[in-house]
């Protein structure tokens, strides 16, 4: 299924919100809308079944479980082009630790990376361990087939 942009935000889609960020001369300000495009496209791309709400806080797209705006998120996502050819852009993400690994209460894992595939494996994990999507067959088979490719 398609990312699909929670009821309460529904004057713009997805799309349509980070076409907003891309700025109209290169001098401006930082390509955020570009990059984050990327990473929706990767999830409509890698996830076919799994039903995944998108709510945007200023330009972070955080990934719930439910469409509505009060229900926790899982998973935050940023991204960045770095390069004003926009040939190299960074991803940033972040998930929420289930309460039975949080060294403290609300603990969260960060990381980053400058490829896309790297990225869509670390969505893949972060959807896992986050437990948002707990029971999701789709999810699972992606998480076993990263899982013994990195065997």
């Amino acid at each position: 299924m398609p990312l699909i942009r929670c009821s309460e935000q529904k004057q713009l889609t997805l799309e349509e919100f980070y076409k907003e960020f891309i700025p109209n001369k290169v001098d401006t300000f930082a390509d955020i809308g570009t990059p984050m495009l990327n990473v929706i496209k990767l999830i409509n791309d890698t996830f076919k079944e799994t039903n995944i709400y998108g709510l945007t806080s200023h330009a972070t797209l955080l990934l719930l479980n439910k469409d509505c705006s009060s229900s926790p998120w899982f998973v935050a996502l940023n991204g960045l082009e770095t390069s004003p050819n926009g040939q190299r852009n960074e991803y940033y993400i972040e998930y929420v630790m289930t309460a039975h690994k949080q060294p403290w209460p609300d603990a969260k894992v960060k990381g980053g990376t400058t490829s896309l595939d790297e990225l869509k494996n670390f969505i893949i994990i972060a959807m896992t361990e986050s437990a948002g999507w707990r029971d999701c067959n789709e999810l699972k088979a992606l998480y076993s087939k990263l899982k013994l490719n990195n065997k």
